[in-house]
C-alpha cells in the first residue's frame, strides 16, 4: 500500500485493530490528500488509501466519508467512495416493512442515500425522516417499497395500515381536545411533527389525506379543522 508523505501523520503508527476490512463500509476521516489520492484513518498501522480514481467526488482533508474497502490487484486494501460500484442498488431477498440496518452516505435533492445491511444501497425520501441526519449516522430503518426498477425506498418507521389508523385516531383526538383546529398541517416542519405525534412528515401527510378522504377534516394552508358529522 502507498504510504502517506504527510509528515503531521507518520507512517508508524501504534498498531489498532482496523474499523473495518474488505467488503465492508466504514466512516473514515481524510488525514492526507496528495495527487495518489487520499489517505483515510481506519485505525490500522497505516492510513487507508482512496485513489483519485476510486473518489466520487473530490476527497476533503479533514472530512469524513462512508468508505468501501475492497482488494486491489496487489491483494492490498484499499477504499473507494464510488459505492454503486460494490454495492447493489437492486433489492435481493427484501421485502417491504423487513427492518435492516442503515448507514447514512448523505443527502441529495431527494433525500438521504443510505447502506443497507453494508450490502446494498437505497433512498430515504426528505418528507420519511423526522430528524437531522449526518453522514455516517447509524440507525434502524425499514424497507418501505420496492419499485418496479427493484430500486429500494426507505422509511425510518414500520409502514402499516394499523399504524396509519392509529395514527388517524390520534389526529382526531387532538382536534377534540383542542377545539376542533390545529396548526400542525402538512406544511409543518417534520420536527413539529415528530414532537407532536413521533412520526415522519410522509406519515402525517398521509394520515391527513385518509381523514380528508373521510370528510372528517377540511384541510387549509394554515390549519385541519375537525368537521362536524
Amino acid at each position: 500500500m502507498q504510504k502517506s508523505p504527510d509528515k503531521k501523520h507518520p507512517v508508524d503508527k501504534a498498531v489498532h485493530a482496523p474499523v473495518a476490512k474488505a467488503g465492508e463500509c466504514a466512516f473514515l476521516k481524510a488525514v492526507t490528500v496528495t495527487r495518489a489520492g487520499a489517505f483515510m484513518d481506519w485505525g490500522g498501522e497505516r492510513d487507508l488509501l482512496v485513489p483519485i480514481s476510486q473518489q466520487l467526488t473530490p476527497i476533503v482533508e479533514g472530512k469524513s466519508y462512508v468508505v468501501y474497502l475492497f482488494l486491489d490487484p496487489n491483494d492490498q486494501v484499499i477504499g473507494t467512495t464510488k459505492l454503486h460500484n460494490f454495492l447493489d442498488e437492486r433489492a435481493r431477498n427484501m421485502t417491504p416493512g423487513e427492518a435492516v440496518d442503515l448507514l447514512i452516505v448523505g443527502e441529495t435533492g431527494l433525500g438521504y442515500k443510505a447502506v443497507i445491511n453494508g450490502t446494498h444501497l437505497g433512498l430515504l425520501y426528505h418528507g420519511e425522516v423526522f430528524r437531522k441526519l449526518q453522514p455516517g449516522d447509524t440507525t434502524t430503518g425499514f424497507i418501505k417499497t420496492i419499485r418496479e426498477d427493484r430500486k429500494i425506498d426507505l422509511a425510518l418507521q414500520r409502514q402499516t395500515q394499523q399504524a396509519r389508523e392509529d395514527l388517524a385516531g390520534r389526529i382526531l383526538k387532538n382536534l377534540e381536545a383542542n377545539g376542533g383546529i390545529s396548526t400542525l398541517t402538512d406544511y409543518s416542519p417534520p420536527d413539529a411533527i415528530y414532537n407532536e405525534y413521533g412520526v415522519s412528515k410522509g406519515n402525517y401527510k398521509k394520515a391527513l389525506g385518509k381523514l380528508y378522504k373521510q370528510r372528517l377534516i377540511k384541510v387549509e394552508k394554515d390549519r385541519i379543522t375537525l368537521l362536524k358529522p
